[in-house]
């Protein structure tokens, strides 16, 4: 292929990509409850889905502006996919997937200095598999197999 069809084709390319992305819908950020005027404390963010607004995530902030929690939602309200908790330090608390309203995934919980307190899975709402928990300087304190019914 000459260089110049490449080129044409790259540039059709990159045009119709952009032209996707465009499409894509864009969330509408809401800020619910505030701080002060600068600082908001609870922030919603929706999408426009069959004429009705739906609530896909969230994120609530402390006074200072340091994140407490941010996570998504299903279409039906129920929280889905990652969860993410803060510590007023800004380093991460607590980590956890959920499908569907359901605790079902990893979770992994941390000390205020950012060392592993445990680690496990969820399946179906009910601890499963192997879970480790950690003493503050990271010593492995216990571990512990969880079964469920029918795994």
């Amino acid at each position: 292929m000459k260089k110049s069809a490449r080129a044409v084709i790259s540039s059709y390319l990159i045009m119709i990509l952009l032209a996707l992305m465009a499409c894509e819908p864009t969330e509408e950020r809401v800020v619910s409850e505030q701080w002060n005027e600068k600082q908001p404390k609870l922030v919603k963010y929706y999408l426009e889905k069959e004429e009705q607004k739906v609530k896909v995530r969230e994120e609530r902030f402390y006074k200072d502006g340091i994140r407490q929690y941010e996570g998504s939602f299903d279409e039906t309200g129920d929280r889905h996919g990652e969860w993410r908790y803060y510590y007023t330090n800004g380093n991460l608390w607590s980590l956890g997937e959920y499908e569907h309203g359901l605790k079902h995934g990893k979770k992994e919980v941390y000390w205020p200095d950012g060392n592993k307190r445990y680690i496990g899975k969820f399946t179906n709402d009910e601890k499963s598999g192997n879970w480790i928990f950690f003493d503050t300087d990271g010593t492995v304190l216990q571990e512990r197999n969880f079964s469920i019914k029918n795994e």
